[in-house]
């Protein structure tokens, strides 16, 4: 049985629930990307230098 969909293309369902819902998957990717490069910028302590050695 041949299909004419390839992998790249959505069942029709998954459009009209798009165009319902919003692309919650893409949205949801975006976001964590931007938390994920905002808490590199916050947490980047190598500006800072090396950190000072604790006594032991």
């Amino acid at each position: 049985m041949a299909t004419t969909a390839t992998r790249t293309e959505h069942p029709p369902i998954y459009e009209g629930l798009l165009e319902e819902l919003g692309d919650v998957p893409t949205e949801t990717r975006e976001a964590a990307e931007r938390i994920l490069r905002e808490t590199r910028e916050v947490l980047d302590w190598r500006e800072l230098g090396e950190a000072p050695s604790r006594p032991e």
